[in-house]
Parts: structure tokens; C-alpha cells; sequence
């Protein structure tokens, strides 16, 4: 791929280079988008390890997952489930599908089951 088709994705809770790395192939009509999720994982199994230590909290809602946006995007395309949607909550059998998908394929993000 071309480095000028090259091109990233900004967020202001990650370092500058954890960002979606993402680019497109005008020839082809490709795409791909990349991203280290590493940062992720490690802060979603301290957060495990700190909950093992304190125990549950037994009020309001617990955490289910860290979940960075590439992973949102990859759910969003290989399983029609688009978390970033403001009524995606309101859907218990949204949240059923997520947590399957999560346990089945990123269960290193998993906080909470």
C-alpha cells in the first residue's frame, strides 16, 4: 500500500503510537486497519488481578470489558454489531451477543463475565 494512502486515527485515551494505523488501496479498493492492542490486554488483566485481591464490588454495574475501537470495528464487520451506536445498551440480547464474542474471541479483554 502506498504511504500516502496512508493514514491514522486519533484518540485522546491512548498514546500517539498505540493510534489505528489504517490505510486505503486506490487501485484495489482495499482497505485495512491495524492497531496494538497490547496496552489493552495488560490494563484489562490488572484490572482482573485488582478485582481477584479486592473482591467484587456487590452495587451498580460492573465492567465487562476494555474494548479498543479496532475491535469495535472488527465486530462491527464480522458480526453486525455496532457498539458504538447510542441504543446498543438498550438491546439485552446486544449485550448476550457481545459477551459471547468477547469470551470466544477476546477473552484477553474480558474484565468482568
Amino acid at each position: 500500500m502506498a504511504k500516502e494512502n496512508e493514514f491514522k486515527f486519533r484518540s485522546s485515551t491512548v498514546e500517539a503510537n498505540k493510534d489505528i494505523h489504517a490505510g486505503f488501496d486506490l487501485q484495489t479498493g482495499d482497505w485495512e486497519a491495524k492497531q496494538d492492542i497490547t496496552q489493552y490486554k495488560e490494563a484489562a488483566k490488572l484490572e482482573r488481578e485488582k478485582e481477584a485481591y479486592y473482591g467484587r464490588t456487590k452495587q451498580g454495574y460492573r465492567k465487562l470489558a476494555t474494548i479498543p475501537d479496532i475491535v469495535a470495528i472488527k465486530i462491527l464487520q464480522e458480526h453486525h454489531l455496532d457498539l458504538h451506536d447510542p441504543t446498543f445498551m438498550q438491546d439485552p440480547n446486544n449485550l448476550k451477543k457481545l459477551k459471547r464474542i468477547l469470551m470466544s474471541e477476546y477473552s484477553d479483554l474480558v474484565v468482568n463475565t
